[in-house]
C-alpha cells in the first residue's frame, strides 16, 4: 500500500560509472523493412491514445494522423545523450529536450529488472512509474512506492487526509498535495508538477499522465485491462514501447525526431543472447519479484509455521474448502503479482509502529492465486447483525457474547458478495467472497476484522484501535491436544 511501505531493495538501479556517448551514426532510409513497419505501427497506436484527456478514461473523437505512417525512419547505431555531471542513473529523461529520445539511455544494453526501478522525478523523492496509488480504508490514507532522490534509498510517500474534504498532504515536510475526485487521483508536487492516477479495469490506480510547471505532457498508455504499462507519449509525439518477454521488459523501442528526420531505436534488456528472438508480448504483466520480499523495516521477518497453521484455521472457519486465508501479515505466496508478499506492521522511516493493512485483518481467497471463488461462511452465536451490506464496501456486522476464546466481539466481513444467512451446519452461510471493493478481474477475496465491543461498522480512523488480533480470537481452536 500501498498498498505499500512494502519495499524492501531495489537491485541494480543505478549505474555511478560514468561512460563515454557516441555521435549518431544514421543508416539510409530503411522504412521498407518489416520491423520498422511494424514499430511505425506500434508507435502510431501509441500516438493516438495520447489524444486521450490526462485524466479521461474516454477516447476522443478525433481521427489519427494519417500522416504518421509516412514518416521517414532511420536506425540509430548509436546515441548521443547529454547526461548530466553527476547523474546517479543509467537514464535520463528529455522531457523538455525535444531533439533527443524521451529517455535516454547511458548504455547500449540494459540491466534486468528495469520494470522495477524506472521512475520519474517526484520533488525529493522518485515515483517508481510501475507500481500503483494505493489507498488504505483502516487508516484513511494514500500510499505510494518510490526511491530517494539519488537512488539509493526505498520510500514509501504517505498522504493523511487535510482538513479539507478529499485533499490529502504527504507526510514528508507537507510538499506532496493530493486531491481526491473519485475516479481520478491528482498528486501536485510543490514545482507545480501533476500526477494524474485513474482506475483501471484491473481496480488499481496506475498513473495516466504527468504534466510538469512548463505544460511538457507524458501519457502512460496501458493494455486494454489495465494490468500492464504498454508504452509512454510526449505532446511531441515521441514513444516509449515496452516489450515483454517472459513476464519482463525484454526490450524498449523508442521513436523520436532529430533534424527534421525520424528515428527509431531499440534497447535489449538483459541477456543479450536473446536479443534476436524477443517477441513483442503484451498478454501478461511484468513480475515485480523485488517487491514480494520482506522489506527490511518489517515489524515480523518471517512466516513461520505458527503463522501458516493459524491461516489454515482461519480458511477453515470461514472459507470453503479451497479457500485460503491471510490473516497474520503475509499474502498467500501465490497471490501473482496483486499485492507484495508482506503488509502488516512495518517502522516508519521517523521510528514509528504503522499498522499494515493486514494488521489485525484477514483477507479470504477462494485459493492461493486469488483467482478462485468461495463461498463465505461465519462461526454461530450471533446475536445481532446489520440487515444488509454496506454500500461502499459491501461490509456487513455480527456481535458475538462469545466468539472463539474471547467476549463481547464485533465480527466484520467486507466484500460480501450475493448476500443471505443461512445455516449450515456449525456454521452459517453470509454469501461469497468478492463483493463490492472485493473484486477485480486479477484477484477477489474478502476482508475480515474483529473489534473489541459491539461497535457496529467503526468509523475508518477508530477502527486500528478497536481491532483484535485474529489469531488470538481462535488461538485455543489452534492449540494440539496432548
Amino acid at each position: 500500500m500501498h498498498r505499500k511501505n512494502y519495499i524492501s531493495s531495489l537491485s541494480d538501479i543505478s549505474d555511478l560509472r560514468s561512460q563515454k556517448c557516441e555521435i549518431p551514426n544514421l543508416t539510409s532510409e530503411i522504412s521498407c523493412h518489416r520491423p520498422i513497419r511494424l514499430a511505425l505501427r506500434l508507435a502510431s497506436v501509441i500516438i493516438f491514445a495520447a489524444s486521450f484527456a490526462i485524466g479521461a478514461t474516454k477516447p476522443s473523437d478525433a481521427n489519427p494522423d494519417r500522416g504518421a505512417s509516412r514518416a521517414r525512419a532511420v536506425l540509430a547505431k548509436s546515441l548521443a545523450v547529454e547526461p548530466a555531471v553527476s547523474a546517479q542513473f543509467n537514464y535520463k529523461w528529455n522531457v523538455d529536450n525535444r531533439q533527443f529520445p524521451l529517455l535516454s539511455f547511458f548504455s547500449e544494453h540494459l540491466k534486468p529488472g528495469l520494470d522495477q526501478s524506472l521512475s520519474y522525478p517526484m520533488d525529493q523523492f522518485r515515483f517508481l512509474i510501475f507500481e500503483t496509488l494505493d489507498y488504505d480504508d483502516a487508516r484513511a490514507r494514500y500510499f505510494l512506492p518510490s526511491i530517494s532522490g539519488d537512488g539509493k534509498d526505498v520510500h514509501l510517500i504517505e498522504f493523511e487526509p487535510t482538513q479539507t474534504k478529499n485533499n490529502f498532504v504527504s507526510i514528508d515536510e507537507k510538499k506532496l498535495k493530493l486531491i481526491d475526485d473519485g475516479s481520478q487521483k491528482t498528486i501536485r508536487a510543490s514545482d507545480g508538477t501533476r500526477y494524474v492516477f485513474v482506475r483501471y479495469p484491473d481496480g488499481e490506480f496506475h498513473c495516466a499522465g504527468i504534466r510538469d510547471a512548463g505544460n511538457n505532457q507524458l501519457n502512460f498508455i496501458y493494455t486494454s485491462n489495465g494490468s500492464m504499462l504498454h508504452g509512454v507519449v510526449d505532446s511531441a509525439g515521441r514513444t516509449i514501447t515496452f516489450n515483454y518477454a517472459d513476464d519482463e521488459i525484454g526490450s524498449i523501442t523508442q521513436t523520436w525526431t532529430a533534424n527534421a528526420t525520424g528515428v527509431q531505436k531499440t534497447w535489449i534488456v538483459g541477456d543479450q543472447s536473446a536479443a534476436a528472438s524477443l517477441p513483442l508480448n503484451y498478454s501478461r504483466a511484468p513480475g515485480f519479484t523485488s517487491f514480494k520480499r520482506v522489506p527490511a523495516n518489517a515489524v515480523v521477518q518471517e512466516y513461520t509455521a505458527e503463522m501458516a497453521a493459524s491461516d489454515k484455521v482461519l480458511a477453515q472457519v470461514f472459507g470453503g474448502p479451497n479457500a485460503v486465508a491471510a490473516g497474520n501479515g503475509f499474502e498467500p505466496a501465490g497471490l501473482a503479482d496483486s499485492y507484495p508478499r508482506y503488509r502488516g506492521d512495518i517502522i516508519g522511516d521517523d521510528g514509528k509502529l504503522r499498522r499494515g493493512h493486514l494488521s489485525y485483518a484477514v483477507h479470504l481467497y477462494g485459493n492461493s492465486s486469488g483467482t478462485g471463488d468461495s463461498p463465505l461462511y461465519i462461526p454461530n452465536g450471533f446475536t445481532m447483525h446489520s440487515t444488509q451490506p454496506s454500500p461502499t464496501d459491501a461490509a456487513v456486522t455480527f456481535y458475538y457474547p462469545k466468539l472463539g476464546n474471547l467476549t463481547d466481539v464485533t465480527l466484520a466481513v467486507f466484500h460480501v458478495a450475493d448476500f443471505e444467512i443461512r445455516s449450515e451446519g456449525d456454521r452459517v452461510r453470509i454469501g461469497n467472497i468478492g463483493g463490492m471493493g472485493g473484486s477485480t478481474p486479477l484477484y477477489r477475496h474478502s476482508h475480515i476484522e474483529f473489534y473489541q465491543g459491539n461497535t457496529g461498522l467503526p468509523a475508518a480512523d477508530a477502527r486500528t484501535r478497536l481491532r483484535i488480533d485474529p489469531a488470538a480470537v481462535f488461538a485455543r481452536i489452534m492449540q494440539p491436544e496432548g
